[in-house]
């Protein structure tokens, strides 16, 4: 008999056919469905998914284009209130076939026209770009006089010379229904904080010194643009503020803290230290974030003594936020109670022609 070697093992053909047999035997006697399901091959399933992805697609730019028309407001009314960190904006988005991804490159060309050159998506109301004229589906195939290449290589130059802009005219040269046409452009200041959708169920968002993220999910929990126009004023007021730098400068304090009393004791707690750093006012920064937020959005139009009505909201779907101890969010009593409040002062300060400007200990803001 024929043996294999294997390091320390040895294989024997019919071993190998016995146990062949027995899986056989094994499949076809084991328990199986019994009901007779519908047979469905792999080009019908092919064609409903791509069905389906053109589902998600129409959803996910629903929601996209929600978020850049109410997030456009809110970045240009606040943009004196954002420092320096301020840029120059057109008020459109746009795509171009390579930058999406290969399985919805389709549906975004079937739906809305996608070339392989920058694309218009959707132009925000009130924007320079419709002052314009411009108009979804134009097809961008030179900015200032420079053609643009396709796809990645084309964005990432009309990203740049876009970014590089500083409040001088923009002229675009698109071709629409086969016509070509030059549109000229004024870009107006807003906040430099871009506002980004993350397409998650989770009911959330969060900002990290740079961007503002609102999750699909938390955009479908919202009732109305008021409520949505708050949630994303908090998230600015996170960035303007300065929370995050200032809880990246308390997690190192903890951190240095901890080390000096490891050394000390010999029980390593730099770790503990370092979170315990970070979580040092967490809930007294989500306070001001609400606070400021509620400003934001009551300068950009919104009614935020509606928009305080998600509080009650959630604390319905989650209730255990109602009394929140030792979390790092103040509970959503609290939240709900404090946004009543400052919406008093903001309709106050609207009935005596006062500015809508925070109050602070300083009368500062950065």
């Amino acid at each position: 008999m024929k043996k294999y070697n294997q390091g320390k093992f040895y294989i024997q053909i019919p071993s190998l056919l016995c146990l062949f047999i027995l899986i056989a035997l094994l499949l076809t006697s084991a328990c199986a469905p019994t009901t007779k399901v519908p047979k469905i091959s792999d080009e019908m399933a092919a064609y409903e998914a791509e069905k389906q992805r053109e589902m998600a697609v129409v959803e996910f730019v629903k929601l996209q284009r929600r978020l850049e028309r109410i997030g456009f407001r809110i970045l240009r009314a606040n943009a004196s209130l954002c420092g320096k960190n301020r840029t120059y904006s057109c008020g459109f988005i746009y795509l171009a076939r390579g930058i999406i991804p290969k399985e919805y490159r389709e549906a975004y060309r079937r739906l809305f026209g996608i070339k392989n050159l920058p694309t218009v998506l959707y132009v925000i109301p009130g924007s320079p770009a419709e002052a314009a004229g411009l108009k979804e589906g134009d097809v961008i195939y030179a900015i200032n006089q420079n053609p643009l290449p396709p796809n990645k290589e084309g964005v990432k130059k009309f990203n740049k010379i876009l970014n590089n802009n500083h409040g001088e005219d923009i002229v675009l040269s698109i071709e629409r229904q086969s016509q070509r046409m030059d549109i000229t452009i004024k870009p107006v200041c807003i906040c430099n904080y871009p506002i980004i959708l993350k397409n998650s169920d989770e009911v959330n968002a969060f900002a990290d010194g740079r961007y503002v993220v609102v999750f699909s999910g938390m955009m479908r929990f919202l009732n109305s643009d008021d409520e949505l126009a708050l949630v994303i004023s908090h998230e600015l007021a996170h960035n303007t503020m300065g929370h995050i730098k200032k809880q990246a400068v308390n997690r190192t304090i903890g951190t240095l803290l901890g080390a000096i009393v490891s050394e000390l004791t010999g029980v390593n707690v730099t770790r503990i230290g370092a979170q315990t750093g970070q979580l040092l006012f967490s809930q007294e920064f989500e306070a001001e974030a609400d606070y400021v937020g509620c400003y934001y959005a009551a300068r950009a139009g919104y009614d935020v003594s509606k928009a305080a009505q998600l509080w009650r909201r959630m604390a319905a779907t989650h209730p255990a936020a109602i009394n929140l101890k030792g979390s790092t969010h103040p509970s959503t009593a609290k939240r709900f109670l404090a946004i009543e409040k400052t919406a008093e002062e903001i309709n106050q300060k609207i009935k005596n022609g006062k500015p809508l400007i925070p109050e602070t200990k300083d009368n500062y803001l950065p």
